[in-house]
């Protein structure tokens, strides 16, 4: 966990945290990788319902505060809608970004993030899962936030955690380079066939998440987080041909769905042009 630790000096203990400081979670990874079930297995029941699978890059983002008896374990987790299309048309950018400000603005509110959780079942890497990994660790967090690997779906493994040894060198060939992972299950069977290994799944985790809120939150600056997250979307995921490069349509989505003034959108809009090859007119 060296590159979590350098980033700033500890948090203060758990029992001392105000609601506003309690650790903040990022929850991402494809359609039905299991990222509700990992929730419902943090909070020890039902929280989270699974995605009913109808959009594809929606980026929309549910808050869960869990609270548990131990207080090093009260932590907001946020689970959202990543990929599951490698392209975006001009609607579906702009709905996009509107679900990114969102959901940067209530990071920002709730004091920061501390860690992501990057969910894909146990299998090989695919493209969609590297899209994601790019979508959130790079453009949204601009590679300054841990990001831990949560391996689902291993229940009928010898030994779960056999299967990071077994798998490390193709993750990170991938470009997948995590701080930390754990090799879990989020069910516990059939007549509870794996309750034993759904318990030490959930111990896992729970470690998991003390450690990487040992140390302080990422903080967020919503102007170049959210500016980055406009131009690198554009760049990655909509066809040249797709996007009409309307500031209009811009501003417009900026004023009335991300309710910023007419001044800070111009603003913004001017920061999003920068560094472009060529100018939204």
């Amino acid at each position: 966990m060296a590159r979590a630790a350098s980033r700033a000096s500890h948090s203060p203990p758990a029992s001392v945290r105000s609601a506003h400081a309690r650790p903040n979670f990022v929850v991402f990874g494809e359609m039905g990788v299991g990222k509700s079930s990992l929730i419902n297995l943090i909070a020890g029941e039902q929280r989270a319902e699974s995605s009913s699978g109808t959009q594809s890059c929606t980026l929309e983002s549910t808050q869960y505060q869990i609270r548990l008896s131990d207080p090093q374990l009260d932590v907001n987790l946020f689970d959202t809608a990543g990929l599951d299309s490698p392209t975006m048309n001009n609607t579906s950018y702009l709905d996009a970004l509107v679900k990114a400000h969102e959901l940067i603005v209530s990071l920002k509110n709730q004091g920061g993030v501390h860690g992501l959780l990057f969910c894909m079942k146990g299998g090989r890497v695919s493209s969609t899962m590297q899209q994601n990994y790019r979508l959130f660790y790079e453009f949204l967090c601009q590679e300054q936030v841990p990001l831990a690997l949560v391996v689902t779906n291993l229940e009928n493994e010898a030994d779960m955690d056999e299967w990071w040894t077994r798998n490390k060198a193709h993750i990170e060939k991938s470009g997948i380079v995590p701080i930390t992972q754990v090799c879990i299950t989020t069910i516990k069977g059939h007549d509870n066939v794996h309750e034993k290994r759904y318990n030490e799944s959930r111990k896992k985790v729970h470690n998991m998440l003390k450690e990487l809120a040992s140390s302080e939150a990422c903080s967020v600056d919503v102007g170049s987080w959210f500016a980055r997250m406009c131009k690198k979307l554009r760049e990655f995921l909509v066809p040249a041909k797709g996007l009409g490069r309307s500031r209009q349509k811009m501003m417009q989505m900026l004023t009335k769905r991300c309710k910023l003034c007419k001044e800070d959108a111009a603003q913004l809009l001017q920061r999003i042009d920068s560094d472009e090859d060529y100018i939204i007119t």
